[in-house]
């Protein structure tokens, strides 16, 4: 999504944890109604075997993380010679002047690309993965443009 001010807005996916968490939910269901069974007309599920009890901790488990992530929202925007992090509860803008170097990745393909991002001020180093926001490829090209920018400044 590109603002009126030419910003490209890059959004967190959660599809990811929507096809996780049904897919629990599915093999919770498939197993506790093969495990109990129906008799007389009602469906009786067994709770206390190991193995309901593991998925239906996946579930709540794969659950809260989708509820945090949703409720976090963040999103990546990029500008023409800036880098804004945000989130719903904070914003970080990286200035060019602030970025020291972008490393992007070489062999890496899909969910594993990652790109490092070391900032003058900060002594950690911030990671990015493309794959995990809207238009990855899209993304990627804009950190390919801001790290051009970078190595010229």
């Amino acid at each position: 999504m590109t603002t009126v001010s030419g910003e490209k807005v890059f959004r967190y996916r959660l599809d990811i944890y929507w096809r996780a968490l049904a897919l629990y939910l599915l093999a919770l269901l498939g197993y506790a109604l093969v495990r109990g069974g129906v008799s007389n007309g009602y469906i009786t599920m067994v709770l206390t075997d190991p193995i309901v009890l593991l998925l239906l901790l996946f579930v709540v488990w794969t659950g809260a993380v989708l509820l945090w992530a949703w409720s976090r929202s963040p999103s990546i925007v990029v500008g023409a010679d800036y880098l804004r992090v945000r989130s719903r509860f904070g914003e970080r803008l990286l200035r060019l002047e602030d970025i020291e170097q972008v490393r992007l990745p070489r062999r890496q393909r899909g969910w594993t690309r990652l790109v490092r991002i070391r900032l003058k001020s900060k002594r950690r180093v911030m990671v990015v993965r493309p794959a995990a926001y809207e238009r990855p490829q899209e993304l990627l090209q804009e950190l390919v443009r801001l790290s051009r920018l970078v190595r010229a400044a």
